[in-house]
């Protein structure tokens, strides 16, 4: 019985030192993460001005991510320091490091030696540079900047804009320090085309508008001329066209009813004709009697109103 009771005690006593050495491990491990945080928060401050994270602090960031691996690695471990609380401490310090290796885009320095390659083309321009520090440093070191500004576009172009971030501050450095601080890179716009281009916008809808206007004004003055000038036009047709056309107009009548309107007016003439021969007659007699009575008087036998006067001078 003492024997089982001894066995039992040191099972205890040997699980609390497993236990106790399963916590120091962990400890350890978390203590060595902490440091290689710090080692690379460090390098990346330090090297944050010109920017040099990606190659200066290559080694520390993977160290960080190696620690970390291996802290999760263990069931124990992980179980202890991740979703241990609200703000999960360990994992969210990692990723805040690891998000600004992958904004940087540091892993595009190592595709194709890129980062090899660039070094290589700026040391030769910065090699000409300092060769030619007078005035015709822009001549002599154009055909090396051209080099290097047509790798960093070819580069750029590879990896679709996603460059390496150490190589894109180099390059913004190195293109300001050729335009601004050499001059060499002559843009500037020429301030007496621009005061014409600006006067050209600015003037153009004016004269337009004074254009538009004279000629508009001119249009109606020129048909209101035309129309105090124009004499009216006699629309009325002649008298020998309204009477052709009241001929063609006129209904013809028929043979018929011709010959029967011929037949009524003989008749009343036939009627009419013996009255008509004694009333010519007794013109003729009074004709003759006045003629006897006053010879020089001369009668117009076409007027009625002669008989009188006769008589008159008679008397």
């Amino acid at each position: 019985m003492k024997g089982f009771l001894v066995l039992l005690l040191f099972s205890f006593v040997l699980c609390g030192q497993f236990s106790l050495l399963l916590a120091k491990s962990c400890s350890v491990l978390l203590g060595e993460l902490g440091d290689g945080q710090m080692h690379f928060i460090y390098c990346a401050t330090t090297k944050s001005v010109p920017v040099n994270l990606c190659v200066g602090c290559d080694l520390e960031y993977h160290n960080i991510v190696g620690l970390y691996n291996k802290l999760m690695e263990n069931e124990n471990c992980s179980k202890r320091y991740l979703d241990s609380d609200r703000i999960n401490i360990v994992p969210t310090t990692q990723g805040i490091l690891t998000n600004l290796w992958q904004k940087a885009n540091c892993d595009d320095c190592a595709r194709a030696n890129n980062s090899v390659n660039y070094d290589n083309y700026s040391s030769i321009f910065d090699t000409c540079l300092a060769q030619h520090k007078d005035n015709d440093v822009c001549l002599a070191c154009k055909l090396d900047y051209l080099n290097l500004n047509t790798f960093y576009k070819d580069m750029e172009k590879a990896s679709k804009g996603q460059v390496c971030f150490d190589l894109q501050d180099n390059m913004n450095r190195t293109r300001l320090n050729w335009s601004k601080t050499l001059k060499c890179c002559q843009r500037e716009s020429n301030l007496h085309n621009f005061l014409i281009a600006v006067a050209v916008v600015v003037l153009l809808p004016i004269v337009t508008f004074y254009i538009t206007a004279i000629v508009v004004t001119k249009r109606r003055e020129a048909n209101h001329g035309l129309l105090n000038e124009q004499e009216p036009e006699l629309d009325a047709p002649s008298t020998a066209t309204i009477i052709s056309a009241a001929v063609l107009s006129t209904r013809s009548a028929d043979t018929v009813e011709v010959s029967t309107t011929t037949e009524k007016i003989a008749t009343v003439l036939s009627q009419a004709g013996p009255d008509l021969s004694d009333d010519s007659s007794n013109v003729e007699r009074l004709k003759r009697k006045r003629k006897a009575v006053c010879p020089d008087l001369e009668l117009d036998s076409s007027s009625d109103e002669d008989e009188p006067l006769s008589k008159g001078a008679t008397g």
